[in-house]
């Protein structure tokens, strides 16, 4: 079916949408790199929307984030933390029902995924969501994927279509919205 919004999405201006809607309050991101999604949180909410992004920076095998410039850039936003934390452990200090979006941007697969189903979803406040990269088929087969033998974060999804409301947009690198039912 032919559309004009068939074309080129920009997911920057797809999450400068959902966090407008989202009116959030709290937004936890995992995984910051040079900062355009925080950016994009930070343009699209009020100073009063307490925002807190973790990276675990030179210890990441790849693309990984300069702290440094980091703290530079976003230093002059008082509402946003910038912290070292490894998204396996940080869960136990966040508290239940506190977050209205978690964006996590992490070298995400399936395991990454099936984790934040199962230990982040409590976290979300009651109409909170997850947004992360990936989820579609193509995207799960990006080169990195094959090369590491990363299991596929489809087939995670598929998992939990019956507890979760899940939408995927976009084939790479795509971004998926995951609520409660």
């Amino acid at each position: 079916m032919k559309s004009s919004y068939n074309n080129n999405i920009n997911y920057c201006d797809l999450i400068s949408g959902i966090t407008f809607m989202q009116n959030p309050k709290t937004i936890v991101e995992f995984g910051i790199l040079e900062g355009a999604s925080l950016k994009t949180f930070i343009d699209n909410t009020s100073n009063s929307c307490n925002i807190i992004a973790y990276d675990i920076f030179d210890e990441f095998n790849g693309n990984g984030s300069n702290k440094d410039e980091l703290n530079k850039t976003f230093s002059k936003y008082s509402n946003v933390s910038i912290s070292y934390s490894d998204f396996y452990k940080q869960y136990k200090n966040i508290e239940d029902n506190s977050v209205d979006i978690l964006h996590i941007d992490i070298a995400n697969n399936g395991d990454v995924i099936e984790f934040a189903l199962e230990n982040y979803m409590k976290k979300l406040s009651k109409n909170g969501i997850l947004l992360f990269e990936g989820g579609s088929q193509q995207r799960d087969q990006v080169e990195w994927m094959d090369k590491y033998n990363k299991p596929k974060i489809h087939h995670v999804l598929e998992k939990y279509k019956e507890k979760y409301s899940i939408i995927t947009i976009g084939e790479v690198p795509s971004l998926t919205i995951v609520k409660s039912n």
